[in-house]
């Protein structure tokens, strides 16, 4: 019988450890409003910078996992790849529309919080629940490949739709900048930093040494 795959401990408990961390920034924010002040005033035309260092050291990881030559192989199996686009941009733009007009009318930071949620596909936890799954992993690194690209190209233009069919202004210069300080920036840096380590320390470390350790960064930026 193969293996049970099963998370760790703090795996298993990850929504707590989240939860703990809303909870304790929620309390900093109202006994030290200076700190939520500070951080929120160091912006660069528009985006936060801790924000875009967190979330960069939360996608560099995820983002090494990315294997571009495996797009090569897309219609060998085309139906799960007709899926992913369709889930991702028809299904769940339209789910965010409906659910907007539901529960959030006249909310419109709401509204707009949503819409980014909903206008971006899955990408590194494809691979850890299709792993869970025990599924097939060499179709879920497609998978995500393939969610990461088209985010650099679909994301800006579906946000705007979104937001204009709510009749939410927002600034398209600062959203699409933000896709390429949030996606591009990790995406090439992971992409070069790949190549760089298999080719001057080998494959084997590069999976069992660098990947971990920068994963466990990643865990940090996301309670963060």
């Amino acid at each position: 019988m193969p293996e049970e795959k099963s998370l760790s401990t703090f795996e298993k408990y990850l929504a707590v450890w989240v939860a703990a961390c809303m909870a304790a920034g929620l309390i900093l924010s109202q006994t030290l409003p200076g700190i939520s002040q500070a951080l929120n005033s160091w912006q660069i035309r528009g985006i936060s910078v801790p924000i875009g260092i967190c979330l960069f050291l939360m996608m560099y990881p995820a983002l090494l996992n990315l294997q571009l030559d495996e797009l090569k192989k897309l219609m060998r199996n085309p139906k799960p790849i007709f899926l992913t686009v369709i889930s991702n941009w028809i299904v769940a733009p339209i789910v965010t529309v409906i659910l907007a007009r539901i529960f959030l009318v006249g909310y419109d930071q709401l509204i707009v919080s949503l819409i980014l949620l909903g206008a971006s596909p899955c990408t590194a936890m494809v691979l850890v629940w299709g792993n869970l799954a025990d599924g097939n992993q060499e179709q879920n690194v497609i998978n995500t490949t393939l969610n990461t690209l088209t985010i650099m190209i679909l994301y800006a233009p579906m946000v705007s739709l979104l937001t204009g069919i709510q009749n939410i202004p927002i600034d398209r210069g600062i959203l699409a900048l933000s896709v390429i300080v949030f996606i591009g920036t990790p995406m090439l840096v992971g992409y070069l930093s790949k190549k760089y380590i298999i080719s001057t320390r080998g494959e084997t470390w590069f999976s069992e040494t660098y990947r971990p350790a920068v994963g466990k960064i990643s865990i940090a930026a996301l309670l963060t």
